[in-house]
């Protein structure tokens, strides 16, 4: 597990909105409020040998049901021989600012952040069940319903009532933009030789609306989005820019 001890930087840079042509009105989504998948952001690097066997464990949380998998490639290790061909500072920015908003300024990989609120060792599957299974406790009573789903040329998100009683009615609506895998060979540094999958892998991420615990949705044209490389898209309800996400929800292009 590769450490990086300690940082200093600020927020990262939020991406345009105007390019989405962002639409809002209200909205009646599903009543019943359910605790909706669990978030597992992967923060990794094609430079590091600790990271393929969380990459690989990524994977098959990608397959689990409940659960909603993103990869963000950092670029702070490509000194090390590797330019990581999926990384960008602004990934690597999102990394920081969660350390920055819990506190502990822990910045590691392969770090896997669970639903904004915990963060473990990402290649040890058990730690990850474990925090996923805590987060859930955590959040049960401030979830919020989110749905994506397509009419015609236009993405359609659908975010729900903020539940009775709970504290959480702000927060940013974040629109990731995601390959569903990428596969890269690697000819140099610690993971020469290998070959490697990424399931999500992250190509941007920008905020296209702000939610204030009443239902509302959110209409975006999908070809503008085609356009930025990637065939899913998966939207977090979250406090703030990386605050516990009450909410996500997964779209896949055909």
């Amino acid at each position: 597990m590769r450490r990086l001890l300690p940082f200093h930087a600020g927020a990262f840079a939020a991406l345009a909105v105007s390019i989405f042509g962002l639409g809002i009105a209200s909205a009646a989504p599903p009543e019943a409020v359910t605790q909706g998948p669990a978030v597992v952001e992967l923060f990794t690097s094609q430079g590091c040998s600790s990271c393929p066997a969380a990459d690989a464990l990524l994977g098959k949380l990608t397959e689990k049901p409940g659960v909603l998998t993103l990869s963000f490639s950092v670029d702070y290790w490509d000194y090390l021989g590797w330019r990581d061909t999926l990384a960008s500072p602004a990934n690597s920015g999102r990394q920081r600012d969660y350390a920055k908003a819990r506190g502990d300024g822990r910045v590691y990989t392969p770090q896997a952040v669970v639903d904004g609120l915990l963060h473990v060792n990402g290649s040890d599957e058990r730690l990850v069940l474990d925090a996923i299974d805590a987060a859930k406790v955590r959040l049960r009573d401030v979830r919020v319903p989110v749905s994506a789903r397509a009419e015609g040329d236009t993405l359609v998100i659908d975010i729900g009532n903020a539940q009775e009683g709970s504290h959480s009615r702000d927060a940013t609506v974040w629109l990731a933009i995601a390959k569903e895998k990428e596969t890269v060979p690697i000819s140099r540094g610690e993971n020469r030789g290998r070959t490697i999958t990424y399931r999500h892998p992250v190509r941007e991420i920008s905020p296209i609306g702000m939610w204030k615990g009443d239902a509302m949705s959110l209409r975006l044209p999908l070809k503008d989005l085609k356009t930025m490389g990637g065939d899913c898209l998966v939207t977090l309800l979250q406090v703030g820019s990386t605050g516990p996400i009450l909410g996500a929800a997964l779209y896949e292009q055909e």
